[in-house]
């Protein structure tokens, strides 16, 4: 009976370590299968983890590649807003400079100076943007004189018409004067032109009118021409890299016609600026401004010249001083 027993307990055994077996065959597939799918999964996401490092790192270099053709698109469009700007200053302050720049000429050859004369400077300011705007803007000076000694001058042109005044008020003038304009609020530096007007009333009829034109503080001749001859020595400095540039300043009322009442010197800023109304009195400013620094300074002169006529100015050349090549 017990020797019966022995095949049927050794097949059971065998059935039992079979069905073990298969149960830790499955376990094991169902394991390694798992794995498989988990190591599948995170293939998956690392592939898709480096697509989008790729779509970002090609979207960021073409956004960079966009701004960089942006930014070179806005400098070539401001290149050429400042461009047109320039030569439309050009064309009109030459119309309107020609005869002061005859003036000036006279003037200094009869004071002896020896130098330069530009007319029309036009430049772009360094540091400076329209105001609310990051937009550069040109500026321009109508005359700039440069003498042998490297000296600056730069003359502001006004020609204005009609009765002026420029430091004075037109009470201290005469009497008659006194109700053109609210003199309380005249205080140095500014000018007033009084010129008259033609208009044609409802009936269509000629009307004789004056119109009073009040110019004071950083409107007034004075301090623009202080103002450009401030931004045309930053302009000097950077383009030669020679720091204390320097230039001082005039306004020249060269209107023939005009009735001009003026304080020959201009002193409400930190430096004094010369008023002239004629060629008498140009003359006389063009000599003592050419006596402070009598001393030649060729190399001086000459890397100043080189700068302001490159920008497009009429140069001509007074005196013994010839054009650098």
């Amino acid at each position: 009976m017990t020797d019966d027993l022995v095949p049927w307990l050794v097949a059971g055994g065998l059935a039992v370590v079979v069905v073990v077996l298969v149960v830790l065959l499955r376990r094991h597939q169902t394991t390694a299968r798992a794995e498989l799918e988990a190591a599948d999964r995170e293939r998956a996401a690392e592939l898709t983890r480096r697509e989008a490092e790729h779509r970002d790192a090609t979207a960021r270099v073409q956004a960079d590649r966009d701004a960089q053709v942006a930014a070179a698109d806005a400098r070539r469009r401001e290149a050429v807003s400042e461009a047109e700007e320039s030569r439309a200053l050009l064309r009109t302050g030459m119309k309107w400079e020609a005869a002061s720049e005859q003036a000036i000429l006279e003037a200094c050859r009869a004071a002896g100076v020896s130098g330069v004369l530009m007319t029309n400077v036009v430049f772009v300011p360094v540091g400076e943007t329209e105001q609310g705007s990051r937009r550069k803007f040109v500026a321009q000076a109508d005359h700039v004189l440069v003498s042998e000694s490297g000296r600056g001058l730069v003359i502001e042109s006004k020609r204005w018409g009609g009765i002026v005044f420029d430091g004075r008020r037109p009470s201290e003038v005469h009497p008659a004067f006194r109700n053109l304009v609210d003199e309380s609020s005249l205080v140095p530096p500014f000018a007033v032109q009084v010129q008259s007007r033609t208009v044609l009333n409802h009936e269509q009829e000629a009307e004789n009118w004056w119109q009073v034109r009040v110019k004071a503080k950083g409107s007034s001749p004075a301090q623009q021409v202080r103002v450009q001859a401030r931004r045309l020595a930053r302009f000097v400095d950077e383009q030669t890299g020679v720091s204390r540039t320097w230039f001082d300043t005039c306004v020249f009322y060269s209107a023939p016609s005009a009735a001009t009442f003026v304080q020959p010197e201009d002193r409400s800023g930190t430096v004094t600026t010369s008023i002239v109304t004629n060629g008498h009195e140009l003359q006389s400013a063009l000599a003592s401004w050419a006596a402070k620094d009598s001393v030649p300074n060729r190399a001086r002169a000459d890397a100043v010249v080189r700068v302001l006529a490159g920008q497009g100015a009429h140069a001509i050349t007074v005196g013994s001083y010839r054009l650098p090549e």
